[in-house]
């Protein structure tokens, strides 16, 4: 495992990328789903296969699979957030596998080259899709034989993945940054600071339970301090009916953890690197 890695490179190949993350970030706690792919893995030196999951009759989801030559190595699924597409993740994919794992990026329904879905913009989420993120993890599993999975949500995507962590026990843990552990809190903090709408999925209260029990698998959440959506203080329960869980906490907002904690070597990934060596 490398403990020193500098990302300069990394960084600077996906500056692009960033901007319009911040752009995208800036302006929605809400569905903002882009068609077109700012880059691709090969942009910044991954190698990749591109593959359709098949859903239902009706729906396939685009994926971009990033392999090492060591397929025993843990495969990290990686569940974006409520703007843009998979692309916006090409900076954490990049980190990820340099550090050595196979890294899965896919498209939610409506977002980049998956199959058409109508969205009211003003949601937060869809239930559907968590089954993208389930029928993923069955075809990554299917077609590969990972010997573990660990999913990694961002801000929405935490939802999607804590609605998945325990559909196998192929998947060995869970990553969440920026984590909605609550979206009625989201709606009510929208509501406040950006004088906006948002609406929820009829059966959000279900989700919201789901917090409040034991989760079963280790976790790892990141935080920002001066995060205004996703506060820390919003995991204290959690947390404590977790205790396998660890919360790392950064002087940044909402997704900014990532960028923020440093290039080297990179403690966010150092994080995740002894996170995962301990599953």
């Amino acid at each position: 495992m490398k403990t020193q890695k500098t990302y300069f490179y990394a960084k600077v190949s996906l500056v692009i990328v960033f901007l319009m993350n911040v752009l995208l970030l800036t302006h929605t706690y809400a569905l903002k789903p882009e068609r077109q792919y700012a880059a691709k893995p090969d942009v910044v030196g991954i190698k990749y296969e591109t593959y359709k999951i098949k859903v239902n009759d009706s729906v396939t989801l685009n994926s971009w699979v990033c392999l090492q030559s060591d397929l025993k190595r843990p495969f990290i699924i990686v569940s974006g957030s409520d703007a843009g597409n998979m692309a916006n993740s090409l900076g954490q994919a990049k980190a990820l596998y340099d550090e050595g794992y196979n890294v899965v990026l896919y498209d939610y329904r409506g977002f980049g080259e998956s199959s058409d879905f109508k969205m009211n913009p003003n949601m937060v989420y869809y239930n559907e899709f968590s089954e993208d993120l389930n029928k993923t993890v069955e075809f990554i599993n299917a077609k590969f034989q990972p010997k573990s999975i660990v999913l990694y949500g961002l801000s929405m995507g935490t939802i999607v993945s804590r609605m998945n962590v325990n559909s196998t026990d192929i998947i060995k843990g869970l990553i969440l940054d920026s984590f909605v552990v609550d979206p009625k809190l989201v709606v009510e903090r929208v509501l406040t600071l950006r004088k906006k709408d948002v609406l929820l999925p009829g059966n959000v209260s279900e989700y919201v339970q789901s917090n409040t029990i034991v989760v079963g698998k280790p976790i790892l959440i990141f935080s920002g301090l001066n995060d205004p959506i996703t506060k820390t203080d919003d995991y204290k329960e959690f947390l404590s009916k977790n205790p396998t869980s660890k919360m790392v906490t950064w002087d940044c907002s909402h997704l900014q953890c990532f960028t923020s904690m440093g290039d080297d070597p990179n403690l966010y990934v150092v994080e995740v690197n002894k996170f995962v060596d301990s599953l």
